[in-house]
This record gives C-alpha cells, structure tokens and sequence, in this order.
C-alpha cells in the first residue's frame, strides 16, 4: 500500500475568466449531494453534503468516512466533520473537525469585518481576502479563486484552474455531456480534475491523483 494519508489529502483539501458560472442556489435546489468514493478500483467510503437555505445564508454540513484495507487488514481511516456557512458565495463561517488515520484536526473560521479569521491548532490567522471560499466543488464560482482553504487543516492554498473541454460522462448506465475543468498546486501535489454538467451545471464527479493512484468520486444519484 502506497502512503494512503498522502493519497486521502486530496480529498480534504484540495484562473481563468470568462469561465461559465452558476450559483451555489443551483447545487443546494438538490438538498443533498451523495458521493460514493473509490481509489482505484476499490470503493473506500462516502462523502456527502447537504444544503440548508436560510433568508439571508445557505448552511453546508459536510460527512466524510473512508476506510482503506489490505488483504482484509485495515491499514488508513479518514473521519471529517464540517459545518459551512455561505452567503453571495463566500464563505462567512467553518467549524471543521478531521480525524486522518489518529491525527485529529480541528478549523474554526469567522468572516469578521474586512477579514476572515481562522483558528488553527489554537493560533489565529487573519485571511486578507473580500471572498474566502473553500473547496467547494458544489459552486463553480471555485473556479476563478487563486486561493481555496483547506478544511481539514486550515491551510490557504493557491491553486491554478484550467478548462479541460467537454466530455461524455458515464454515470452509472448513464452517459452525460460535461464540462472537466483540473485544478493544480504543484507543490502541495493536488492534481484535481472536475466534472459539471454542461445542461444543469451540478457538480457530477471528481477525480485525484496522487503517487500513480486515482481517487474517484461518483453520485449515487
């Protein structure tokens, strides 16, 4: 088994103009996005997220559990909690807690005035930014950031995205027109692709690939 902590960091964390945009009204119409999660061939768990609509904000509560085994033998956990409050597309609030094969991680984040403040590992970091977003593959608006917080741990990461073209999704016995947009930070190695629909513009799948596997996301809708 190659590293799975450095396989499964793709996941937690992870510019161009002129890009097609829809609002983060469009995913949450949904309620609730259900991912079943696969490395390789292997399906190692669940990510879900379910929207909540309130008059002035949308909350995200986001469930993630995946269990790697060799030979039967479990070898990797990954537990992630995440609570995400959003208004006009930025986010105004985290309360994130990940457990990464026994390393616990705790995020709390608050927009407050001109800045957003982000407790980690009990210091604070001001981010100077109007619109801090994380990485919420539900909101394309994602795709023009230059930066995106990483849940798990807090960190605020640069990150450059590229349209990849359309493509013919297979969804189950299902084929789907997308658009696959691929989302870098070489240094941190996120090799992100992500796949929306070119009629509905929902968030359909997303692959990541680290150290020659491949991390696959797909609906179970």
């Amino acid at each position: 088994m190659t590293r799975p902590s450095l396989l499964l960091a793709g996941i937690a964390a992870l510019l161009l103009h002129n890009l097609p945009v829809f609002a983060l009204q469009a995913a949450s119409q949904r309620q609730e996005l259900i991912f079943q999660v696969w490395l390789d061939d292997e399906p190692i768990g669940m990510h879900s997220f379910r929207f909540t609509t309130h008059a002035s904000h949308e909350t995200v509560d986001i469930r993630a559990d995946f269990d790697v085994t060799f030979l039967t033998i479990p070898v990797y956990s990954y537990d992630h909690r995440n609570r995400e409050t959003w208004s006009n597309g930025c986010l105004e609030m985290i309360e994130a807690y990940t457990d990464n094969n026994g390393d616990e991680y705790r995020v709390h984040g608050q927009r407050s005035g001109a800045v957003f403040e982000l407790i980690t590992l009990g210091e604070t970091t001001e981010l100077q930014n109007d619109c801090v977003m994380s990485f919420a593959y539900w909101d394309q608006r994602i795709l023009r950031q230059n930066k995106l917080l990483n849940a798990q741990n807090g960190d605020y990461l640069p990150v450059e995205t590229k349209a990849a073209g359309t493509e013919q999704l297979q969804l189950g016995h299902t084929q789907v027109s997308a658009r696959r947009y691929d989302l870098r930070n070489q240094d941190k190695g996120i090799d992100i692709s992500i796949w929306y629909g070119i009629e509905s513009g929902h968030w359909l799948s997303l692959e990541s690939r680290v150290d020659g596997r491949v991390i696959r996301y797909l609906p179970t809708q």
